[in-house]
């Protein structure tokens, strides 16, 4: 019973991840040297924020209907 989030708590979860990922990611851009890990680190961010930002636009579209 009422365990279904609203379509804009879904929303806001998502845009709080894409920026947590995002401040990660720019902090480790910011580093003058990468070893291996944080390189594949960095891959791995890029991947996650897009998915969080195309979840986002599906949310958004799914509001708009």
């Amino acid at each position: 019973m009422g365990e279904t989030k609203s379509k804009e708590e879904r929303y806001n979860e998502a845009r709080i991840l894409h920026k947590s990922l995002d401040e990660k990611l720019q902090m480790l851009q910011e580093k003058p040297y990468l070893t291996e890990d944080e390189e594949l680190e960095i891959k791995l961010l890029k991947k996650k924020k897009l998915y969080f930002k195309d979840l986002m636009e599906r949310i958004k579209e799914e509001k708009d209907s």
